[in-house]
């Protein structure tokens, strides 16, 4: 029985290994790639965040990938050289990735300078248009440039234009030079590019510059889901008198942060989580963690969203139990049917046992009632058998196996009264082994015996 114990005391502490080890590769955090445009608002950002998950020892950490562009990001992800990536929707979207948050959403401007002769986007025909570096063209050759998709939907035909590649601080000295009749620029409206841009445009013109419109960013927006539509409100960009000066159509992207699909849901769902719930201690320092927002994650979304986002999105996050109450239930099951196996296996050595301590108990009671009418003979025959009784119930091994210690007192008592019956009966058969003392009768010489006397036998 004792070494059952011990294989029970072995097997809890095994499990209580196995399930110390599950908590802490449960617990332990997880480390996600980050692919994203190095000196950007995005690398500023997601930097901070990784900061905050580390500092609060949360279970997500970010590792940051800084890479040259969005394009070079969309690369490095469709590689799966990283887990996550920060790419822009008419640049490249990796088919093996799914959204997990908008970063921001940018406006597409294309301005000229004041006194410009370009009001349409078919004006812009023969044109040379300055198109900044930070702009690339889309790397996946069934998913046009923007520029390209623009002129198409106005028929005019892309080599009829001239693109110029300009560095934010050459826009507005190639302006005044005339080097660019119009500025394609994308970005947020409040910081970065896309104001600088309007800022020097304006600026080379000395005047209200001319904001040509995309009217038909609705028709574009409808064939394709990387591109939506957009409207810039009258005095967006500021100024006297305000910058535009009404408001007007054009289309706009997303730059999104998207996650390779096969990532857990669970590990997508508590990133998302914690970007949204960091946000706004982010944005004290970074205003641009403002426009992070969520997407759609209606079934008929254009762009699909990551299921772990969208479970939380939608509230629809599963509990630990529900995600393995299975698990939990097979295990239930094995543990229990393990348990009943081990009970059935005690009970059937503590059986054992005792059938074995019955039947010395009945000899033992069998030989005190031989022992009542046994010979000399018999009874040595019967101390031996009884030794031998002895010597095998208390063995060790035997004594590993006792049930209890009120079984093990009946053999001791049962065993002592055999041996009282053994010594009992020896004592009464004693005396019939020896003939009764008579004092020797002593002869004369001439042969005649005669009875000593009292007084002679003291001598």
């Amino acid at each position: 029985m004792r070494h059952l114990i011990f294989l029970g005391l072995a097997a809890s502490l095994g499990l209580g290994a196995l399930i110390g080890l599950a908590l802490y590769i449960y617990e332990r955090p997880t480390i996600l790639h980050v692919a994203v445009q190095r000196d950007s608002d995005d690398q500023a950002i997601l930097t901070a965040a990784a900061q905050k998950f580390a500092r609060d020892r949360d279970s997500i950490r970010l590792k940051l990938v800084p890479v040259d562009n969005v394009a070079e990001a969309a690369q490095t992800f469709q590689e799966g050289r990283a887990d996550l990536a920060v790419v822009r929707t008419d640049i490249s979207m990796p088919a093996n990735g799914a959204s997990v948050l908008i970063m921001r959403k940018n406006l597409v401007i294309l301005i000229a300078p004041a006194g410009s002769s370009l009001h349409t986007v078919g004006d812009l025909k023969g044109r040379k248009i300055g198109v900044l570096r930070n702009t690339p063209l889309a790397t996946d050759p069934n998913q046009p440039s923007l520029l390209k998709t623009i002129l198409a939907q106005y028929d005019v035909p892309f080599k009829s234009v001239t693109t110029v590649p300009l560095a934010l601080e050459d826009v507005q000295r190639a302006v005044q030079d005339k080097r660019v009749d119009a500025v394609l620029a994308v970005g947020v409206p409040d910081a970065g590019a896309l104001a600088k841009v309007v800022a020097a445009v304006t600026a080379a013109g000395q005047k209200q510059p001319v904001f040509i419109p995309i009217s038909d960013a609705k028709a574009i927006a409808d064939r394709s889901p990387y591109y939506e539509s957009a409207e810039v409100v009258r005095g967006l960009f500021g100024g006297a008198p305000p910058r535009p000066s009404k408001t007007f159509e054009t289309l706009s992207v997303a730059t999104r942060l998207v996650a390779q699909r096969r990532l857990r849901d669970d590990t997508v769902a508590a990133l998302t989580k914690l970007l949204l719930t960091v946000r706004p201690v982010l944005a004290l320092r970074l205003p641009m963690a403002n426009r992070i927002e969520v997407p759609s994650t209606s079934r008929g979304a254009a762009l699909p969203v990551h299921p772990g986002a969208a479970a939380y999105i939608d509230d629809e996050e599963e509990s630990f139990f529900d995600k393995y109450s299975d698990v939990i239930y097979i295990t239930a099951l094995c543990l229990s049917a393990l348990g009943s196996a081990a009970a059935a296996l005690a009970s059937r050595f503590s059986t054992g046992t005792r059938a074995a301590d019955d039947v010395v108990l009945a000899r033992l009671l069998a030989i005190v009632k031989v022992a009542r009418s046994a010979d000399l003979e018999t009874l040595d025959a019967l101390e031996a058998e009884v030794d031998e009784l002895l010597a095998t119930a208390f063995a060790p091994e035997a004594m590993r196996l006792q049930s209890d210690a009120p079984r093990i007192n009946a053999l001791g008592i049962a065993f002592e009264h055999a041996h009282h019956a053994l010594a009992k009966r020896r004592k009464t058969l004693a005396p019939s082994t020896y003939s009764a003392f008579k004092p020797r009768i002593a002869s004369d010489r001439d042969g005649k015996d005669e009875p000593v006397s009292k007084a002679s036998f003291l001598l």
